[in-house]
């Protein structure tokens, strides 16, 4: 009988496979796969309030209710992300048929090949959609009724260690697209 030693080195190649395989690993399609936990890093995403201030103007407009509107879909995940330590992981499942994308609680499901409805962040329902656009996943959520409309471009970086997520808010209430990059590094099993 023929026995087969593993020598320290094996031992540390099979061990780097083991984990670089989630961040290596492709969809049956041959498309990347998502799936996996990722921590937000502030030092290479926008400055979410300065690119606020900047696009959208004043954290609060007195007495204006439809101004209002677009900045509670800003609150609700844009500046949580820098506020709550519960929402600097973001969470991903990604299979063939769905595509799971939240941080701290909260959790959106968007499905392959079809639109289907959720409840936006000032209520009413939003039409959503998850595409491929090259190697990026692309979810689109917007209004049902009015023009508000998010836009999310996720990026996987070579390697699949890290992730861009580019986020942009349109909404007839704001002078300009709110655009905003975020960057996180995958969490290691």
């Amino acid at each position: 009988m023929r026995r087969t030693r593993l020598t320290l080195a094996g031992l540390g190649l099979v061990m780097a496979l083991v984990m670089l395989a989630p961040a290596l690993a492709t969809a049956a399609d041959g498309q990347p796969n998502f799936s996996g936990s990722y921590t937000f890093v502030a030092q290479r995403s926008d400055d979410i309030r300065a690119k606020n201030a900047a696009e959208v103007g004043p954290d609060y407009t007195v007495g204006n209710k439809k101004s209002e509107q677009a900045r509670v879909w800003i609150r609700s995940w844009l500046q949580g992300i820098t506020e709550d330590p519960a929402k600097r992981i973001l969470t991903i499942e990604h299979t063939a048929t769905a595509f799971h994308s939240g941080m701290g609680d909260e959790v959106n499901i968007y499905y392959f090949g079809r639109e289907a409805t959720s409840e936006g962040p000032a209520g009413g329902n939003l039409k959503v959609s998850v595409s491929w656009q090259g190697a990026q996943l692309v979810t689109r959520e917007k209004q049902a009724k009015g023009k508000g409309r998010i836009t999310t471009v996720y990026s996987l970086q070579p390697g699949g260690k890290s992730l861009l997520v580019d986020w942009t808010l349109e909404h007839d209430t704001l002078k300009q697209p709110l655009s905003v990059r975020l960057a996180f590094d995958r969490v290691l099993p």
